[in-house]
């Protein structure tokens, strides 16, 4: 896990979690009264392997650039799929489920394993996947875990593997969490107590997300016949490399898909930035602090949002990347706060990972041994606020740049006043950690 806590202007949390169920319900001999609702969560055990995570991944750059661009193909993958009606906001982190998955891959075989790298484009075997996932995961580290006195995105991303007390878990797939994730191994007791076991992974995930996702879990989603429960948690708050005034926040006029038109704040600066048009988008690139993570803003031609998102795939990213020149611009955007919660099941199931889910299919004999495991539920989660607020201390290292560099010149409108996409990226390898699409700013 690595942390850094200060008064920033964006943050984003995002869990996922996946059940894994034994497929012969029958056969615990549970209580009725085991099911029933509890406010208390479980006091949680601990388990874990003799290894400790590897500070120093053997992974090439190669490999590296290869989960890059497989996190990239899937997130695009998932993105038309998520919302059938295409008119919701939306926002979800690929790098999250990647994670979250990988680590219920350490433990398929077969074709369950097959259907996993499938669905999320694991491109590499895991003896190269997992370090390759590592060292991403350390480079992270690096650009956001700064000294407490130090102005840099703060970044908490933690994994954590629950399980059912007394159930034997192979120490091979330990070791795997361990070395490559970092994961702790909790142990609860779903048989006796699922909802009580419910809360108390709800909790952690609250109290890895700042309290920004909450009840992630829901009362049917755990029961007597989970067995482990595995969680990826990121949370990201950071300033701007330049700072938008409050002063200079003004309403505008904002069209959706549908066309209609509504009156919202947008935040507005003259600023020199990374900008791309393309026939068919606008795109510009939002530098953070210490400019080594961004938003990238891709806003499609008015009324054709919808053929862009079902064409949009990595090679069209990494063109639109390679097209970005920087250029001083006059731009506004609108603020915006939402939240998203998806299951992922069918989406999954889609892209090729069904065998997971089929008791009479699933493989998962690498955690214990046999194949008595399935996957019941995927659930993700994520919260996304973008404002002008507390990016006063950024200000002027970003000021200061901007002014500059721009004197004399004439800006380039540029408006965000239809539907677009944003995603949060590593601006070094590329990596997509959150992506998501604004459709309706009025929508929380």
């Amino acid at each position: 896990m690595h942390t850094k806590k200060s008064n920033h202007c964006l943050t984003c949390c995002f869990s996922l979690v996946a059940l894994l169920c034994l497929t012969a319900c029958g056969g615990s001999g549970t209580p009725a009264s085991a099911n029933q609702a509890t406010s208390n969560p479980l006091a949680v055990s601990s388990a874990k392997s003799s290894l400790t995570r590897n500070p120093v991944p053997a992974a090439s750059d190669a490999d590296v650039a290869v989960v890059v661009a497989g996190n990239t193909e899937f997130a695009l993958k998932v993105l038309p799929l998520l919302d059938a009606s295409g008119d919701s906001n939306l926002v979800y982190s690929p790098y999250s489920i990647t994670q979250a998955l990988a680590m219920t891959s350490a433990g398929a075989k077969g074709e369950t394993l097959a259907g996993i790298e499938q669905a999320l484009v694991f491109k590499l075997q895991q003896n190269r996947l997992f370090p390759a996932l590592n060292r991403l995961d350390l480079q992270l580290a690096e650009k956001t875990n700064a000294a407490a006195n130090t102005k840099l995105p703060g970044l908490t991303i933690a994994n954590a593997l629950w399980a059912q007390q007394g159930y034997s878990l192979q120490p091979a797939y330990l070791d795997a969490l361990a070395v490559n994730f970092g994961a702790a191994v909790n142990l609860l007791d779903f048989m006796k107590a699922p909802d009580a076991s419910r809360l108390s992974i709800n909790s952690w995930v609250e109290q890895q997300t700042q309290q920004k996702i909450k009840n992630l879990l829901g009362p049917n989603d755990v029961s007597s016949n989970t067995r482990v429960v595995l969680t990826n948690a990121i949370w990201f708050k950071s300033d701007w490399a330049t700072a938008f005034t409050a002063e200079k926040t003004s309403n505008q006029n904002f069209t959706d898909r549908k066309g209609t038109i509504r009156s919202l704040p947008f935040m507005s600066q003259d600023i020199r930035l990374p900008y791309a048009q393309g026939k068919n988008y606008q795109a510009v690139e939002l530098p953070y602090v210490d400019n080594k993570l961004s938003m990238l803003l891709i806003m499609p031609e008015a009324g054709k949002f919808d053929g862009f998102i079902q064409s949009l795939d990595g090679n069209t990213v990494s063109e639109i990347n390679s097209a970005l020149k920087d250029q001083y611009v006059a731009l506004s955007l609108p603020k915006f706060n939402f939240s998203s919660a998806a299951t992922l099941a069918d989406v999954l199931g889609k892209l090729g990972m069904s065998a997971a889910f089929d008791a009479s299919k699933a493989d998962f004999s690498g955690m214990t041994g046999n194949r008595d495991l399935s996957v019941s539920a995927i659930v993700h989660k994520a919260f996304i606020s973008v404002d002008e607020k507390g990016t006063e201390a950024a200000a002027a290292t970003g000021v200061v740049v901007g002014v500059t560099s721009i004197i004399g010149d004439t800006p380039l409108k540029v408006t965000l006043d239809h539907p677009f996409l944003f995603m949060i990226r590593d601006r070094q390898t590329g990596l997509i950690i959150f992506i998501g699409k604004l459709m309706n700013p009025a929508i929380s």
